[in-house]
This record gives structure tokens, C-alpha cells and sequence, in this order.
């Protein structure tokens, strides 16, 4: 009888909403972005040419190390990853401006780098993905195979770490918000961009009644109430 009363009390707050900042995960919002931020960055492993317009024989093309830089020749290790193309254009012609009188040169990006994204959470078959070009969060969710019937699709949650920076949390409704641009504005995916579809709260309340109640005791609780059915 205990068992019953306890699982009662438990069914009255089936369905209850997530609330919108969990304390065990708090949601920071995305720092104001600049026009100049949607800009490709470049990331260890891509590779591009330098050439230089006053002397050709300093042309040269590069890879970018894992630890960020490029070597270049007679001028040594220079830091690339985390810079735009104008960004690192800048960088090099104040290194080459050393040696020479008009150091303009062109950076041209020739390969790109493995370009994954992290998808988990309740969704069939969580992992890292490549990014097969410019694709939103709910695009992604599907390359995943879609949530499960856990999931909840309104409660996504992004996160991002920019060059430099610190972890960015972002939660976005993918249900309701592909006509409504204020809860899904966030555009295109980046490299090692994190996906997470959250658990319904009815869901993790049957897993409980099922682990600590249901699975603990020797009763037949579908005698009572049929928890399977929430």
C-alpha cells in the first residue's frame, strides 16, 4: 500500500515542464555577435597558400599544426588558428614587413580540416559527425537519427567554445522554432559545435519509478496504475 501511495504522489507531477535554467546546468546566453564573427576561422589541420606579390620566390603553401601554428620558411612558427583570412593576412604582412618594403601578400585557403560536430543526448544514434557543409541543429539531429520518444525537442541545447573563448550554452526550441527566427537564430553549425536533446521530465520520472520502485519491490505494480502509459 505504501508503494501505491508513493507511486500516486509521484504521478501527480507527470509532465511537468523542464524549467528553462537547470541548476546543474546553467544556460549563459551567446555574447553579442559582429558581422566579422560569421567569418571562417581557421582551424589546425586546414591548409592555404601564401603568395606574395613583390616576391614570388617567398610564396608558399602551408598546413596548420595541432598546436596552431604554421611555419614559415626564414621567418619561423606564427600563430593561425583562431584567425580569419583578412586576420592572418594582416599577421603575415607585419612578419614579412620585417624584410621587405611592401610585404602584401594573398592568403587562399586550398583545404579544410576534419569538420565535426558532437550530437547526444536523446537522440537513436548518437556521435561525432562531419559536417557535410552548412547545416542547423535540427539537420544535425537527424544525421543522428533523430530524437527518441525521450527527447525533448524543444529543449536543445547548443554549445559552442569560440577561438579564445569561454564555453557558450545556448537552448533552442527545433519544434516549434523553424518559422520563429528569435528561438532558432543562431545560423549554421561550426567545427566541434555540441548538440544535446534533453529527456522529457517524464521520462526520467518512469525511469525512476521503474529503477527505484517498480524493479525494487516484488509487487506487480500494473495492478495498480500503468506507469508504461505516461
Amino acid at each position: 500500500m505504501a508503494g501505491f501511495v508513493a507511486l500516486a504522489a509521484l504521478s501527480g507531477c507527470v509532465g511537468d515542464p523542464l524549467p528553462a535554467q537547470s541548476p546543474d546546468f546553467p544556460i549563459a546566453s551567446y555574447p553579442k555577435w559582429h558581422e566579422d564573427d560569421a567569418a571562417y576561422r581557421f582551424y589546425p589541420g586546414d591548409k592555404f597558400r601564401v603568395d606574395v606579390r613583390t616576391a614570388p620566390e617567398l610564396s608558399v603553401e602551408l598546413t596548420i599544426a595541432p598546436d596552431g601554428r604554421i611555419s614559415l620558411p626564414t621567418f619561423g612558427p606564427v600563430m593561425a588558428s583562431g584567425q580569419t583570412v583578412r586576420e592572418l593576412q594582416v599577421s603575415l604582412e607585419d612578419v614579412y614587413g620585417n624584410e621587405l618594403r611592401d610585404p602584401s601578400l594573398v592568403i587562399t585557403p586550398t583545404e579544410f580540416g576534419s569538420q565535426k560536430v558532437f550530437v547526444g543526448g536523446e537522440v537513436k544514434a548518437p556521435g561525432v559527425f562531419e559536417l557535410p557543409g552548412e547545416i542547423d541543429v535540427l539537420q544535425a539531429i537527424l544525421l543522428a537519427g533523430g530524437w527518441t520518444e525521450d527527447g525533448k525537442p524543444t529543449h536543445v541545447i547548443i554549445m559552442r567554445r569560440p577561438p579564445g573563448g569561454e564555453m557558450m550554452t545556448r537552448v533552442v526550441d527545433v519544434k516549434n522554432g523553424l518559422g520563429r527566427a528569435e528561438l532558432y537564430d543562431i545560423g549554421p553549425l561550426r567545427r566541434f559545435d555540441v548538440v544535446y536533446v534533453t529527456r522529457k521530465m517524464i521520462a526520467d520520472e518512469n525511469l525512476f519509478v521503474k529503477q527505484w520502485i517498480r524493479d525494487a519491490l516484488p509487487i506487480n505494480f500494473s495492478l495498480f496504475y500503468d506507469v508504461t502509459k505516461f
